[in-house]
């Protein structure tokens, strides 16, 4: 797989889901958050406006990078699994045992596809 697919998969994932959590942040607010206090639900909106640009940054980022020699493309995409695999950490050792937030697994199935994309890109990169 090419590192240039690769990069454009997750770069384009990245940039779309970031604008999602910037501009729609109170819907996913009142999905994420496990209370009826509007100031904890403000939070989560906030939350997600912060997490969301930088998301947003990590898929402009990659874009940038699609045209890197193999090497730098290969350590862009090395990066991402890294920080994805702490992030899984993070999901499932921190905010799944949190009483305020209403996780569930389904909610990071696309991460885990993304992953798995970027797993795949950095081992048959060329």
């Amino acid at each position: 797989m090419k590192t240039k697919l690769t990069l454009t998969i997750l770069g384009s994932y990245n940039i779309l889901f970031g604008l999602l959590a910037m501009f729609a942040s109170s819907t996913m607010a009142g999905a994420f958050v496990n209370s009826e206090n509007l100031d904890v639900i403000r939070m989560g909106e906030l939350f997600h406006i912060g997490l969301g640009h930088a998301i947003f940054l990590v898929g402009l980022i990659l874009m940038v990078a699609r045209n890197a020699e193999l090497a730098t493309a290969k350590n862009m995409i090395l990066a991402y699994i890294v920080g994805i695999a702490i992030l899984f950490y993070i999901f499932f050792g921190i905010m799944a045992h949190e009483p305020l937030i209403l996780f569930s697994p389904a909610n990071v199935l696309p991460d885990v596809f993304f992953f798995g994309v970027a797993v795949v890109g950095y081992f048959k990169a060329k």
